[in-house]
């Protein structure tokens, strides 16, 4: 039996990751301008030699960049409005992927590329980045790590496939604009199945079974 929403809100452990979740992308839309803006942005950070950008000539790639994001994103909240355990995982995967970022930002602060073209997201634009951008957010890649969260969740063969090129494509068009150095990209795929494997056994251990038990304690 799959556990509903009601299952969810009746179990402590479902309304706790509810809160998180909440609270976390609540805080990224307050706080983060003030972290880019006050923290980031004043600290020196490392210039790459990235071989691979060499083969591109900066191009603007914001609108594809935003349209494979959007698309991927409506589909997955859709599709799994109705199946929590899924998308709350994915939703529990993007905001502890966040903050990990938050953190290798700081640890891993890296100059960005003299020659990049900024990446201008309408959505993300308004709610976090101060000046409408930000251009030290590199490692790891957030559109990435959002994409492959989307990605892991995903299961129906074909729309997985489907994202799964579409990542590949986003990568691709952020490494051409020049918005991340290689080891971002690559990156991202790998820290975010971590993370993924590790909210999934989080939320997994709520089942509608469990939640009778404690309900008739």
């Amino acid at each position: 039996m799959e556990i509903t929403w009601r299952d969810w809100l009746h179990s402590s452990r479902g309304r706790g990751i509810l809160i998180f979740c909440v609270a976390t992308l609540v805080s990224m839309v307050l706080f983060m301008p003030i972290y880019y803006r006050e923290i980031l942005a004043p600290k020196v950070g490392i210039l790459l030699n990235d071989p691979i950008l060499n083969f591109f000539t900066p191009s603007d790639w914001s609108n594809a960049v935003f349209f494979i994001l959007t698309v991927a994103l409506v589909q997955t909240l859709f599709t799994y409005a109705n199946k929590p355990a899924i998308l709350l995982t994915g939703i529990l995967t993007y905001c502890l992927v966040n903050i990990l970022r938050t953190l290798t930002m700081y640890a891993i602060t890296l100059e960005p590329p003299a020659d990049m073209i900024l990446l201008i997201d309408p959505i993300s634009a308004s709610l976090v980045y101060p000046e409408k951008a930000f251009a030290k957010d590199l490692f790891f890649s957030g559109h990435v790590s959002t994409m492959m969260a989307m990605v892991y969740v995903e299961r129906n063969r074909y729309w997985y496939l489907a994202k799964l090129a579409g990542t590949s494509l986003m990568a691709l068009f952020l490494a051409w604009q020049h918005v991340h150095y290689t080891v971002d990209l690559l990156a991202a795929p790998m820290v975010t199945y971590l993370i993924y494997l590790g909210a999934r056994r989080y939320v997994a251990a709520i089942t509608p079974k469990k939640i009778e038990e404690v309900s008739a304690e």
